[in-house]
């Protein structure tokens, strides 16, 4: 799976003119992502030659955990922002949670076609295909790549490229559909805020 991953992602990465974006295979992330109330299972996150192993979990609307192995950080959302939780200083910091991939995965209602994502490119493998998208408005800000694997259609793993180029990769393992979280799952007990910046209506 890894092969494939770095395999596909590396075409979002070499060429600078994209084709026309295939518009079955955005329907069927589109659809794909909508059949989806809950997950968990595991990742390998890459940046700059470091890998970080944790959990993941989501629930929607608006609800994901990140936690690292190896790293006192948690990463959290309670349906208004993302949390950086530094769980050695007990302090957070917040990012919108519509900017990030956890964020489209968690909106209430995804359109991946006619909202404020605008999928640019599509490219299909043997076994997966992915989406290269950006936020309409804020396209200077970076690009994210989303790969799923194709039968059956399921979330492999995303990329995330910002405004100078550092590419930070995630790749998923031993997903499950899961809803039985806990009460207080998604939330972060202890913490001094450092900045706020306020939710928004796609997850309400």
């Amino acid at each position: 799976m890894k092969k494939i991953f770095v395999a596909i992602v590396s075409v979002f990465m070499t060429f600078g003119a994209f084709a026309e974006t295939d518009k079955a295979w955005v329907a069927s992330a589109e659809k794909y992502l909508n059949s989806i109330t809950g997950l968990t299972g595991d990742f390998v996150q890459t940046n700059k030659g470091k890998k970080e192993k944790g959990t993941f979990s989501m629930l929607r609307p608006g609800r994901v955990r990140l936690d690292y192995k190896n790293m006192p950080i948690q990463l959290m959302a309670d349906g208004a922002d993302l949390y950086f939780y530094d769980k050695s200083l007990d302090q957070i910091t917040t990012v919108p949670l519509t900017s990030t991939p956890a964020g489209i995965l968690v909106r209430k209602k995804i359109d991946l076609q006619n909202a404020d994502i605008n999928v640019v490119d599509t490219a299909v493998g043997k076994t997966t295909f992915a989406l290269k998208m950006n936020l309409r408005g804020q396209e200077g800000l970076g690009t994210m790549v989303m790969v799923f694997n194709k039968k059956p259609v399921s979330l492999n793993a995303w990329t995330i490229i910002d405004a100078v180029g550092n590419k930070t990769d995630v790749a998923f393992s031993n997903l499950k559909n899961k809803t039985d979280f806990g009460k207080n799952y998604f939330q972060i007990q202890r913490h001094k805020t450092v900045s706020t910046s306020g939710g928004d209506d796609f997850y309400d």
